[in-house]
């Protein structure tokens, strides 16, 4: 597995695989669980999770992304932004890399208290953010995934102590495209 996966169109890289960030994810779920992919881009790691045998359901802002995961899984990918998605079933997982620093700060709580409510009880999370020890700016793409939250440890645990998640586990990765990036692994509370 690549450290590091871009786009198919070369564009926006994505730190989807670094830091091994899979690994303790999918340690979390069952043969055929059904994932959220919670903006998808261009469609790695959608791909990827269908490559396993996992169902996913997947969701981007951007309709170009959107349509270019579409083409390259084969699915339907809906275009919405996160407070738009609902699900009448909760989700075994929900996979949102490099996804979330693209919110505006005070947007963060009430997007991950609605992702929470996509769960099922003790479901993981994985979320990454670019560390706020990491340049700003820096590797931020314009256009469909500006970057506007950067976090360090210490500022994940304060963001998530009002939320129904618990953190087992965070760590940091870095890369010579993306720089480096703070990952964690969340557990929806029961």
């Amino acid at each position: 597995m690549p450290a590091f996966a871009p786009s198919p169109d070369n564009q926006h890289p994505r730190p989807a695989r670094t830091g091994e960030a899979h690994a303790p994810f999918l340690a979390r779920l069952r043969t055929g669980a059904h994932l959220l992919e919670a903006g998808c881009g261009a469609g790695e790691d959608l791909h990827y999770f269908r490559e396993l045998g996992y169902v996913v359901t997947a969701f981007d802002a951007s309709r170009e992304q959107a349509s270019a995961a579409s083409r390259l899984c084969g699915q339907p990918v809906r275009v919405c932004h996160f407070n738009q998605m609902h699900s009448v079933l909760p989700f075994d997982g929900i996979w949102a890399s490099a996804s979330l620093p693209c919110l505006h700060e005070q947007e963060l709580a009430p997007v991950l208290t609605h992702l929470a409510s996509l769960l099922k009880p003790g479901a993981p999370l994985y979320c990454s953010f670019p560390h706020l020890d990491g340049a700003q700016g820096a590797g931020s793409p314009e256009g469909d995934y500006p970057l506007r939250v950067w976090l360090d440890e210490a500022g994940l645990r304060a963001l998530m102590a009002p939320l129904p998640f618990e953190v087992p586990r965070l760590w940091c990765a870095e890369d010579g495209v993306n720089g480096r990036w703070l990952h964690a692994l969340l557990l929806r509370q029961p």
